[in-house]
């Protein structure tokens, strides 16, 4: 952020809690592991029947999708031409252009023209499988067949970032149809945050130009363009040379805030977002009662009596520890210091500040008297993210007059959401990560007037 910290702990008056937000987790992914907002499942395929699986999976998609949407036969790439790269193994030339191992180690592509896919077999998608999860292998092969879509439609005279974006849409639509019928490619909720973590793996570094000719974009532009196909379908991704989707990557400003990071001092963080979420409410909510920084208590779990009342009596330390939190009978925000200390140094300002919003948005959404609002529904939740989305399209637009986003903001929120487990009392089932970055991205996109609660609950209902 431009201009927001671990505020000051404060005496306080303290019931009920919201909890919005709970521990701070690595994304893994391995076979048998539990995903972030995933269930439990049987052990995944082997990494060689994984590659094998999905190819099959991916090639049989655009049988079916590419003749749909361009009105020609697909071809597929031949078995022949999917490089498994590794040292020792020749790959083919692209373009003239005579490779080897070094050319495809930590990565993959597609050979315009030359019609092959090569992808580091020794290293990168190894690593992947055993860190990331099975799921983050087959989406980056998906990704590239959305290269090899770009060669046989013709479409590649766009900017480099509408391509690799609409790749992004290719994968995220391949997925959604892989989540209908997941007995071909071993599937469950938690590879769509499975699906998040490697793309902010593979996210250009904050403050890299969108015009770049090898840019990507950010992580927020390519979990957007990922769910735009998972919930849109491949007709609109064949429309982003025409209709592109909105890129927020933005470069530095300045030196001083390229070597900052576009981080704001940790001490900063609170008051500036205090400040920020009273003018943006103030704006959008006429009868809007602000909250102060007075309200906001800082808390060490380490030491229950640092933990403030709420409502006569102090919560449990498992209740709060690594928690940001509203108490609804006495009407304050509330965090684990130590955790969103963490949360600064691994993530970023904006990390901080976006939790902070969260709870921020249930004191509106109370007095507005949002159905399940004091229970912590997954429909207030959602609906709480839109709410942040608008505010945060508030900040990136320049409308509040406390400061702008910094590159990499937007990054720092997907990482931020995908770092807190469930919500209480949020089914298992539900990808909450990947769900609370599409409620937010509604708010972001169309505005904080599009999250009405009505339409909010029957999204909810629809997942």
């Amino acid at each position: 952020m431009r201009r927001v910290g671990l505020g000051q702990q404060g005496s306080a008056v303290v019931g009920v809690l919201v909890v919005l937000v709970a521990a701070l987790v690595v994304p893994a992914g391995a076979a048998g592991a539990t995903t972030p907002g995933s269930v439990r499942r049987a052990a995944a395929p082997g990494y060689e029947q994984t590659i094998s699986i999905a190819l099959a999976d991916i090639q049989d998609y655009w049988s079916t999708e590419f003749p749909a949407l361009y009105g020609s036969r697909y071809v597929p790439v031949p078995r022949n031409r999917i490089i498994a790269g590794r040292p020792g193994v020749r790959l083919p030339s692209c373009q003239g252009q005579r490779l080897s191992y070094k050319d495809v180690e930590d990565n993959a592509f597609y050979c315009f023209q030359d019609n092959f896919v090569a992808y580091d077999d020794a290293g990168l998608f190894r690593d992947l499988y055993d860190s990331v999860g099975p799921f983050s292998v087959a989406l980056v092969l998906a990704h590239e067949w959305g290269h090899a879509i770009q060669d046989r439609s013709g479409d590649t005279g766009g900017p480099t970032i509408y391509a690799e974006l609409q790749a992004d849409c290719f994968a995220g639509a391949w997925t959604a149809d892989v989540s209908n019928h997941p007995q071909q490619v071993p599937y469950s909720s938690g590879d769509l945050e499975v699906a998040l973590a490697a793309l902010l793996r593979f996210r250009d570094a904050p403050g890299s130009s969108p015009d770049d000719p090898s840019a990507h974009g950010s992580a927020f532009d390519r979990v957007n363009a990922f769910q735009d196909g998972f919930e849109s379908g491949p007709k609109r991704c064949t429309t982003y040379f025409v209709d592109p989707p909105l890129v927020v990557q933005i470069p530095f400003s300045s030196e001083a805030e390229a070597r900052s990071g576009g981080d704001v001092a940790a001490a900063d963080v609170i008051p500036l977002t205090v400040d920020l979420l009273n003018e943006f409410y103030s704006q959008v909510e006429p009868k809007y009662t602000p909250l102060t920084t007075d309200d906001v208590y800082a808390f060490d779990s380490s030491k229950p009596r640092t933990i403030p009342k709420c409502g006569g009596s102090r919560p449990a330390v498992k209740q709060v520890q690594s928690r940001v939190y509203f108490c609804i009978d006495d009407g304050y925000v509330a965090f684990d210091q130590p955790f969103l200390q963490k949360v600064y140094d691994q993530i970023g300002d904006f990390g901080v500040s976006t939790l902070i919003a969260n709870p921020w948005a249930t004191h509106v959404q109370l007095e507005q008297g949002t159905p399940g609002a004091s229970d912590n529904t997954l429909e207030a939740v959602m609906q709480a993210d839109c709410y942040t989305g608008g505010w945060a399209a508030a900040f990136y637009n320049g409308y509040l007059s406390g400061g702008s986003l910094s590159p990499g903001d937007l990054d720092e929120l997907v990482q931020a959401f995908l770092v807190y487990s469930r919500a209480r009392g949020i089914s298992s089932a539900v990808p909450i990560s990947f769900v609370r970055v599409k409620f937010f991205r509604r708010g972001f996109f169309a505005g904080y007037q599009s999250c009405d609660y009505a339409s909010i609950a029957n999204d909810v209902a629809a997942l």
